[in-house]
């Protein structure tokens, strides 16, 4: 038996998982982590620094971070104002949808999604534990943190895509609240 709120989520899922984007996104990943593991084996080869694992694991970490604010800016900030810019929600709640069963169908497969990107990185984050200088639970630790940042501003381009009219505001709001999140620890004490 199929429940009807999971519905709109496996229909979801099914399309945000085998769109165009979203495989060129996982490729253009994984190019762009092969660019950054190519100079740090042959640096680590020449001597020229200690532990290239935990350099590895820092830049592919700050490539994550980068990656997931642009998804919530963009990807995650659409999830609702798509529909309400292309006016089917009316259809969506004619559905006998509740709003609930909409916002998680809509909302949960991308982040997904966007958790299938970070999942396709783990064998290619593992050598960092064979380039030496870095551990398990280091890595574990790193995406970990990883996770309950994409669960963040993926729930709050979330929310600015159910308050707002259009993925630009929404998006706008999301950056301006990234960078306060960001700068403000730093301008209101911390170090």
């Amino acid at each position: 038996m199929r429940m009807p709120a999971l519905a709109l989520f496996e229909r979801a899922l099914r399309l945000e998982t085998r769109s165009l984007f979203m495989c060129l996104a996982r490729a253009g990943l994984l190019v762009v982590i092969l660019f950054f593991l190519l100079p740090l084996q042959s640096m680590a080869v020449m001597g020229w620094y200690g532990a290239p694992g935990l350099r590895f694991l820092e830049e592919m970490v700050w490539i994550n971070v980068v990656f997931i604010t642009l998804a919530g800016l963009s990807y995650f900030a659409s999830a609702i104002t798509e529909e309400k810019e292309e006016m089917t929600l009316g259809l969506l709640r004619m559905t006998n949808l509740n709003p609930i069963a909409i916002l998680l169908g809509k909302s949960t497969s991308r982040l997904i999604g966007a958790l299938l990107l970070l999942l396709v990185q783990v064998p290619f984050i593992l050598l960092a534990v064979t380039l030496g200088g870095v551990g398990m639970i280091q890595i574990a630790a790193a995406y970990g943190t990883l996770l309950a940042y994409m669960f963040l501003v993926c729930n709050f381009a979330l929310l600015c895509s159910v308050i707002f009219r259009n993925t630009a505001i929404a998006g706008g709001v999301v950056l301006f609240f990234l960078f306060l999140l960001v700068f403000g620890y730093v301008w209101f004490g911390g170090r």
